[in-house]
């Protein structure tokens, strides 16, 4: 876990307390399911800690969270309401219009959809832990 961080990843926590309540899910029982201690999760939906890459890749895996959605707040809460299970490329960058039509961010853009969606777990949760830990201003992604 890392310490508290500042901006919008503060209200990760927020919105997996949000996501688990909709269910409705109590924490030990998403605690259980994702392989932590209750008092870890607790830290996180608290906004006291944030999740490890390993706790994020999980929590993809074994719910129907839209990690998108729990990330930056864009798009629909649960995977079930997406209409598919992936993410399109041209979506991705649809949503960043506002920074330019740069071809660098384009393709940066396109290769971390693609591991996304063609990595291992372990692939996304490292894509998802970098993006977290490189945030420099704690703006959405």
């Amino acid at each position: 876990m890392q310490g508290k961080s500042s901006g919008a990843v503060q209200i990760l926590g927020d919105r997996l307390r949000e996501w688990r309540r909709s269910i409705p899910l109590k924490s030990y029982e998403l605690a259980k399911l994702i392989s932590i201690s209750q008092g870890s999760l607790s830290d996180i939906e608290n906004n006291k800690s944030l999740p490890s890459a390993d706790t994020i890749a999980k929590i993809y895996l074994n719910t129907n969270i839209n990690i998108i959605w729990l990330l930056t707040g864009r798009g629909a809460m649960k995977k079930k309401d997406l209409p598919g299970d992936e993410l399109d490329a041209s979506f991705a960058y649809e949503e960043t219009e506002e920074y330019g039509q740069d071809p660098n961010l384009k393709e940066l853009l396109e290769k971390c959809v693609r591991i996304y969606n063609q990595g291992d777990p372990e692939k996304k949760a490292h894509l998802v832990g970098f993006i977290l830990g490189a945030d420099p201003g704690g703006k959405t992604c």
